[in-house]
């Protein structure tokens, strides 16, 4: 019988413990900590096209890609490799004008095609865009400074280590504030990391005033943000 008794001291002992370390637990800081970085870009992309209107669809089409070839033949001559170069918009639709007179009327048939350039040489903005005018492109739709891969990766772990640093910091703040000590880390969640770039929107669209416009843009810094939650055990 007294080892009954014993037993259950000894059952009573645990589950006070445990209720213990579960009210223990239930003391926590929640805090967000947010960073902002503004760095220098290492990469650009020409958005270059041609729009074009003719009589028939298949006039269209032959003449916008022709523009296109030649677009993309100038920029390898120049040393843009094939790789950097992509098809982003291929569009081929009726042209209609309306009149009072005759209501809608079909005027012929427009093609259009966007390329994206890119290059880890911010010098060559410029060049890129005289190649496409030069070319026949009668479009640059922006200009855009952005990461690379291998600067992105790097930024971004740096954003989110300031984040945490940032995060932490409050942390020791409230819990100095309430007399009471931080113990460890119950849960962490990245809330969000971006780079946004730089994007210049050409007001030219066409010709060498294109060429003009695009040898004046100079690259703007890209800013980059993370954002992370830490909860805190207090002890």
């Amino acid at each position: 019988m007294k080892i009954r008794y014993i037993f259950v001291a000894l059952v009573v002992i645990a589950l006070l413990a445990l209720t213990g370390c579960q009210q223990a637990e239930s003391n926590t800081i929640n805090v967000a900590g947010s960073s902002e970085l503004t760095v220098k870009p290492d990469k650009a992309e020409v958005w270059a096209g041609i729009s074009i209107v003719k009589d028939t669809a298949q006039e269209a089409q032959n003449e916008a890609n022709k523009v296109v070839n030649d677009i993309i033949d100038g920029l390898r001559y120049k040393g843009i490799s094939e790789q950097d170069i992509s098809t982003e918009n291929l569009n081929l639709n009726e042209e209609r004008t309306w009149t009072d007179k005759e209501g809608s009327k079909l005027v012929g048939w427009r093609a259009t095609q966007t390329l994206k350039i890119k290059t880890t040489d911010l010098t060559k903005v410029g060049e890129i865009v005289d190649v496409a005018a030069t070319n026949g492109a009668n479009q640059i739709n922006n200009i855009q400074f952005e990461l690379s891969d291998v600067k992105d990766k790097e930024y971004r772990k740096q954003a989110i280590s300031e984040a945490t640093q940032d995060a932490r910091g409050k942390a020791e703040a409230i819990a100095e504030s309430l007399g009471v000590k931080l113990g460890k880390i119950k849960t962490v969640s990245e809330a969000n990391y971006f780079a946004r770039p730089y994007t210049y929107a050409m007001e030219a669209k066409a010709g060498g005033d294109m060429v003009a416009e695009a040898a004046n843009v100079l690259p703007q810094d890209v800013t980059v943000t993370a954002n992370i939650n830490l909860v805190y055990i207090v002890k």
